[in-house]
């Protein structure tokens, strides 16, 4: 059996093909070693750049049974020289960022500044905490999910400033609702163009919005591919 991590597209995509294959597989949001009932034959990883982290675990605990992990990795993103960009390697260094940008703009213009959030509701509760806060609104955009819309009402997020939408967006939907919100900040993660960064960061660039980007986490080398028809061809190949 798989066990397929991500409530990305690609997982998704690849939920259908698995079904269209006949083969039997669980999608999980968490792991822990008692979720396995049935010990998997392959975990195929379609998780944003940004659950590196939460998976590691899961990944040695594959090694250590030599059972294939095999992470769906998306190209990094090509981003345009700009003033516009601060790029961040670490989560910390990007509330660094947006601590000195948000003082900047507020002791500036005077007034509160609008932080356009599309990293997702994980680790959205330490923006919310941090010091800078009180000189920002922030509008986040995640799946249109009840339990992640709850989760940002419950650490303060007004429902008016969330945004339940499922992606992919064109550059148009988010220049759009960039100029809706009256964004001043993006603060965004570098997923790849299937995730959509360059379209987001293109629109930013358009209406002269400052963009944080939080680039992807390097992962231990294994078992990769780019793409979803490489991930079913790997699968055909080997189980």
């Amino acid at each position: 059996m798989i066990m397929l991590l991500g409530e990305t597209a690609a997982a998704r995509e690849i939920s259908e093909c698995l079904k269209d294959r006949g083969i039997e597989f669980k999608r999980i949001q968490t792991w822990t070693e008692k979720a396995f009932l049935k010990v998997p034959t392959l975990i195929v990883d379609a998780s944003p750049p940004s659950s590196s982290i939460k998976f590691a675990p899961l990944r040695q605990w594959c090694e250590q049974r030599c059972i294939p992990y095999l992470r769906l990795e998306r190209p990094e993103t090509v981003i345009p020289d700009s003033l516009l960009i601060y790029p961040a390697c670490t989560w910390e260094e990007a509330l660094l960022l947006l601590e000195q940008r948000v003082s900047a703009m507020h002791e500036a213009k005077g007034c509160i500044v609008t932080i356009f959030v599309t990293t997702g509701s994980y680790q959205l509760e330490s923006i919310v905490k941090a010091a800078f806060a009180r000189y920002a609104r922030l509008v986040v955009r995640v799946l249109p999910e009840g339990r992640l819309v709850q989760k940002c009402k419950d650490i303060g997020i007004s429902p008016r400033n969330i945004v339940a939408m499922q992606g992919q967006f064109s550059k148009e939907i988010n220049k759009a609702l960039f100029k809706f919100y009256g964004a001043d900040i993006l603060l965004t993660r570098d997923s790849g163009s299937a995730g959509g960064t360059d379209t987001k960061i293109s629109a930013a660039l358009e209406l002269g919005i400052e963009t944080v980007l939080v680039k992807r986490t390097k992962m231990k080398a294994g078992l990769t591919v780019n793409n979803v028809q490489e991930l079913l061809d790997w699968i055909d190949d080997n189980l």
